[in-house]
């Protein structure tokens, strides 16, 4: 299994570097580039250092490029034109990573090459097809992106959600094919939900609630919360931990999620969780009904979680911030 926002975000990485070199040519800078892509990628993608007062997606990423911009005008005056010629192709590039879409692929390539003669002073080269060549490099990449994030589509699992407050929904994962009749439904609950097999089907939860985080991402919501399920027994399973958390190892995903723990859990495995959590993971607590009375500095602890799902009858219900 891989990482798949992770992977996303590196191909488009190098997507875009192809975008500037190519279109400007002898006026190209990496150095320059390279800065104001990793701008642009903290705010189209991890919600980074943007005005949230700015509601629109692209403009609030393009602020958040226009001051990187100036920031770098006033280090060095003598690249003004350089950078502003890079953070003026970023317009067109929105276009190519799903940020805009309000005009056709075919007419920003027709605008972007007629700004590479009048705005960046490139001449035409003889037998150049510039628009040609472009628009299939664009739309076989398009075609990349639909392709790779197809390719985990199954019907075999299915997630669903419900609904826990305006911006908070807890996952449902289920499986989507027959048993043979002589098997007991309830059997068949139980053992998809402990031991190996509750450990085996996070791979399968933690992709496909990647790709719905993705997706999310890439029309810029990044409000939603998802808390999923988690085995604490993978903490004795060191390798295989590593193997099912790698999938979700990224700020974007991190920043979205929450992995949901009891609280006898928390306490067996604590130093565990803790050492995920300064990981940048994010756990979800939940109580149940057969709680202890917490002690001040018990309920204070609880409080580097980001929720605390109460039980209705958890003695301390009233206590929890």
């Amino acid at each position: 299994m891989i990482n798949i926002v992770e992977e996303h975000i590196s191909r488009t990485v190098k997507k875009l570097k192809k975008y500037c070199s190519t279109i400007l040519r002898s006026k190209y800078d990496k150095s320059i580039c390279d800065d104001l892509l990793k701008t642009y990628i903290n705010a189209r993608y991890y919600n980074l250092d943007v005005d949230e007062n700015i509601k629109v997606f692209y403009r609030r990423i393009y602020d958040s490029l226009r001051k990187k911009a100036d920031s770098m005008i006033s280090k060095t005056p003598d690249d003004k034109e350089k950078i502003e010629n890079i953070l003026y192709l970023f317009q067109f590039l929105f276009y190519f990573d799903f940020v805009r879409n309000n005009i056709s692929i075919e007419e920003v390539i027709e605008t972007i090459s007629e700004k590479r003669i009048s705005r960046f002073n490139l001449k035409a080269i003889s037998g150049d097809e510039f628009d040609i060549d472009f628009a299939d490099i664009v739309k076989n990449d398009l075609e990349d992106v639909k392709f790779f994030l197809e390719s985990f589509d199954t019907d075999e699992f299915l997630i669903d959600y419900s609904k826990i407050n305006e911006n908070i929904y807890r996952v449902l994962f289920s499986y989507n094919f027959d048993f043979p009749e002589i098997f007991n439904v309830d059997v068949i609950e139980n053992t998809f939900n402990e031991g190996l097999i509750a450990e085996d089907k996070l791979l399968v939860e933690y992709s496909l609630i990647s790709i719905k985080i993705l997706e999310e991402i890439l029309i810029g919501n990044f409000k939603r919360i998802y808390i999923l399920d988690f085995a604490p027994s993978l903490f004795s399973k060191p390798q295989k931990l590593t193997q099912t958390l790698e999938i979700i190892d990224n700020i974007a995903v991190q920043e979205k999620m929450m992995l949901e723990i009891s609280y006898f859990d928390f306490k067996k495995y604590r130093d565990h969780v803790l050492r995920l959590m300064r990981r940048g993971f994010r756990f979800a607590l939940k109580t149940s009904s057969n709680m202890p009375k917490l002690t001040s500095d018990e309920l204070q602890m609880l409080d580097v979680f980001g929720l605390v799902i109460v039980d209705p009858d958890d003695i301390n219900k009233s206590l929890y911030k």
